[in-house]
């Protein structure tokens, strides 16, 4: 997913309007690669400031994951905004704290690794099937939002893992 911005450079256009979508199969965040269940839109303006560039843009998507506490499959929506300066020419990192700056090389504007680059601060921390998920029972496995727990009432002293079984005396 790459704009030319060559009119831009050339100072034949002060704006570049875009309209962006691309069937990517899958993107990587964190070192796990997620599928795509929809095509990558992109959409906003590049503005010529100068040499250098403002890019204000909306990016939406949806990945397949997991829920967080049973571990079935979820579609997880991704929708943000991209409010970034694109540089051509060094520049002073302490100028630009409030907002996200990113070197290009070139008349071309690879989209895509933009998205990489802001996809960490718009991932949502935690995705849940839905806010009563009850998860998985961590002693006997099954999944507590169809089925009731396995596991006994209560642990046996023989259950308890040896090197625990001093802080057991402490509860008496």
């Amino acid at each position: 997913m790459k704009l030319n911005v060559d009119s831009l450079v050339n100072k034949e256009r002060e704006f570049i309007d875009f309209d962006l979508i691309d069937e990517v199969s899958n993107i990587e965040f964190s070192g796990i690669d997620y599928s795509l269940k929809s095509p990558v839109h992109i959409s906003g303006r590049i503005l010529r400031t100068g040499v250098n560039y403002k890019l204000k843009a909306s990016v939406d998507f949806v990945l397949a994951g997991n829920c967080s506490r049973c571990l079935v499959d979820v579609d997880i929506p991704i929708e943000y905004n991209i409010d970034a300066y694109l540089m051509r020419e060094e520049y002073d990192e302490g100028d630009y704290e409030d907002c996200d700056v990113f070197s290009i090389k070139g008349s071309t504007i690879d989209l895509l690794n933009l998205i990489d680059s802001t996809l960490s601060l718009n991932m949502p921390q935690r995705v849940l099937c839905s806010e009563n998920c009850k998860g998985i029972c961590s002693g006997c496995g099954v999944d507590l939002n169809f089925e009731s727990c396995k596991c006994e009432d209560s642990i046996d002293i023989d259950d308890i893992d040896p090197r625990f079984a001093k802080l057991k005396e402490l509860l008496k």
